[in-house]
This record gives structure tokens, C-alpha cells and sequence, in this order.
């Protein structure tokens, strides 16, 4: 079904309300997202993503067994003292309790939206508790700015070179974190995003792969973009965020520095469109070469700066991505019924045909 680029019309509305019931029934067991293909274990980033998209649907419900099960189970305020949550989780209990910044990030984000949807204090008390910590635990000041880390070390050290994952700024979560706060360093952070970002895209511009930006990459003793021990420079499956991310921001916030980020994106999407009738997943940041597989969540990401751009290709990039949309009655999901990073994130492309104003998030 949907098995081409000339896909029949989609109502974006039975494919959220369908996508999200399937989503509820596959992934997420009392309050607990699972990864059925990762041997049903749980990572904070899933509960995150669920809470999120829980306030979206306006399913208070979900939300509350969400934020339940992941403070009962994720928590390290009986661990570590902080109210940053654990990412991995096995076997009926915390098997890694280090924190992941993009995954507290977005549960921070869920809990200001909840709070603001159904007008519960508790939900943003404990937010703000979640960006203090982040704020402690997962930033560094590098040559005078301030940058996020990915994640926390066990002793509080932080590992040289520094570790950067561009995927988990989120210029439009920060502004209202600042909103909420009024901690500047939100704001320092959104200028950091914007600035790595910049830098990324021209270091890949200066090897012939403009726009792209890497999942990975690290910060020298000033600052410098050095690789980071390990990690290629790809574009793949967390830089794909990426886009979506200053989407977000442009939509949300309209700033000025997210248009020309998304353009550079939306070109080199373009012109690998109108090339090869489609976009791959993964590409180098530094050579010509790529992984010959496509897949529905690279599309959503290349929509997301397309759209934003006003790139015309945007209409057939959005077909190309629900080519791999199916339904099983009132159900819909995603690639396959069990792949939960892509049902958690390619729905993206319905909600925001559902509203194109600056209110959309």
C-alpha cells in the first residue's frame, strides 16, 4: 500500500489518530515505551518522545502512565541526587544510569507543554527541576561558551575531546526554557546550536558535501571541530533531527539564523531529488559516498527543511515519505508495525499539515 511516489491523498488527521493507536498499542506497555526489535528494553528518549507526543494528541492519560513509570524507573534523584533521568533500561531495572541531554531535554519540553495544556503546576515544578540539572550536569564552558554535552560521566569529568551531538540542540525548547527560567544560559545554548551547526555545515561544504551536519563529531582544547574517536562523520540517524529541530525553531520562533541553516539543507536535498529520484539515508560529511537504502525518516527530516525553506520539491519529498505508510484498519504505522524510532517520529509530517502557522511546534 502507498508503494510509490504517486501516493493517493492522505487524511492527515486518520493517520495521526491511527498512527498514535497503534503507537500506544505496540510500544508503550503501563507507561513504558519499549523497543521490541532492541530485546524490549526501554531508553529515556522513548519516554520522552511519547510524553511529547502524548500532549500533541492531548491524551492526558498516556501522558500521566508516561511521566509515572519514567520517575518511578528512570529517575536518579535515589542515584545520583539529580532529576535527570537514566537512558537505558533492562531487564527490570537501570542498566546504564548515565543521562542522555537530548532525551531530558524533550522530557523538560513535555512537561512546560503539559503544564500549559492542562494547567497542572506539578508538571512544571518538576521541569524545572529537570533544566536545573541540565543546566549542573550537562553543559560545559569551552573558550567562553557554553555547550551542551551529550551525556553525563559516572565522576562528573568531562572526556577530551568533547563530545558533540548537533541533533540534541534544540533552539526552540531553550527559548521557552529561558521563558520559564529566565536562566540566560538557555538562550547562550540556543546561540551555541546555531554557531556549531554554522560551522558544520561549512566544514562539509569544504568537502564537497554541503549543508550536511554529522551525528557526531568533537570540540578540540579551543573549541576546534575534531573527529570524535570512533564516530565517522555521518549524516544519519541522529543528525536527521537536526532539521527538524530548526524547523521547529523557524516555525515556532521565526528567528532569522534558522532560515539560512534550513536552505543549505533543503538545496542539497533538492538536488539529490531531482539526481536520483530519492534521498538515501546516511551520507558522508567529508567524501562522496553514502548507503544505498532509503527510508521514511530521512524524508521526514528532508521535508521538514524543504517545507520551511518554501522549496517547491517539498510536495514530492512528503509523497516519498508516506510511501511507507500503512494502515491495518483503524491502525497506521510506519516502515514495519515494530520499528519504534521511525513511528516515533515520522508522524511529524501529519501534524504539521494540520496547522502552518507559527503556533505549530
Amino acid at each position: 500500500m502507498l508503494a510509490n511516489c504517486s501516493a493517493p491523498p492522505v487524511e492527515p488527521e486518520k493517520v495521526l489518530r491511527g498512527s498514535w493507536t497503534h503507537y500506544k498499542r505496540t510500544f508503550i506497555k503501563e507507561g513504558r515505551v519499549v523497543r521490541p526489535e532492541n530485546n524490549g528494553d526501554t531508553v529515556s528518549e522513548g519516554q520522552a518522545y511519547a510524553m511529547l507526543r502524548a500532549v500533541l494528541m492531548d491524551d492526558k492519560k498516556t501522558f500521566d502512565d508516561c511521566l509515572a513509570w519514567t520517575e518511578s524507573n528512570l529517575s536518579r534523584r535515589s542515584s545520583m541526587g539529580d532529576a535527570l533521568l537514566a537512558w537505558h533500561y533492562q531487564n527490570a531495572q537501570i542498566s546504564d544510569k548515565t543521562a542522555a541531554s537530548d532525551a531530558d531535554i524533550d522530557y523538560g519540553y513535555a512537561l512546560l507543554l503539559a503544564s500549559r495544556k492542562w494547567h497542572n503546576k506539578n508538571y512544571q515544578d518538576l521541569a524545572q527541576e529537570v533544566l536545573q540539572a541540565i543546566l549542573d550536569h550537562e553543559t560545559v564552558v569551552i573558550e567562553g561558551r557554553l555547550y551542551l554535552l551529550p551525556y553525563t560521566t559516572v565522576d562528573g569529568s568531562v572526556t577530551k575531546p568533547v563530545a558533540q551531538n548537533p541533533s540534541y540542540y534544540a533552539p526552540s525548547h531553550f527559548k521557552l526554557f529561558y521563558e520559564i527560567s529566565g536562566d540566560r544560559r538557555w538562550l547562550d545554548l540556543a546561540d551555541t546550536g546555531y554557531e556549531l551547526i554554522g560551522r558544520l555545515q561549512r566544514y562539509a561544504g569544504d568537502r564537497q558535501r554541503p549543508a550536511l551536519v554529522p551525528d557526531w563529531c568533537a570540540l578540540g582544547p579551543k573549541g576546534e571541530i575534531v573527529h570524535l574517536p570512533g564516530k565517522p562523520m555521518i549524516y544519519g540517524w541522529d543528525a536527521l533531527r537536526v532539521p527538524i529541530r530548526i524547523a521547529a525553531d523557524y516555525q515556532l520562533n521565526g528567528d532569522p539564523r534558522a532560515l539560512p541553516v534550513l536552505k543549505r539543507f533543503a538545496l542539497f536535498f533538492e538536488n539529490e531529488f531531482n539526481k536520483n529520484g530519492k534521498i538515501y539515508g546516511e551520507y558522508s560529511c567529508e567524501r562522496d559516498l553514502w548507503r544505498p537504502y532509503e527510508n521514511s525518516l530521512f524524508y521526514t527530516a528532508a521535508y521538514a527543511a524543504t517545507r520551511s525553506a518554501g522549496f517547491s520539491i517539498a510536495s514530492a519529498i512528503l509523497n516519498k515519505q508516506r510511501a511507507s505508510l500503512r494502515f491495518d484498519g483503524k491502525e497506521c504505522f510506519y516502515n514495519e508495525p515494530k520499528d519504534y524510532y521511525v513511528n516515533s517520529l515520522a508522524w511529524l509530517t501529519e501534524y504539521w499539515q494540520r496547522t502552518k502557522t507559527k503556533d505549530n511546534p
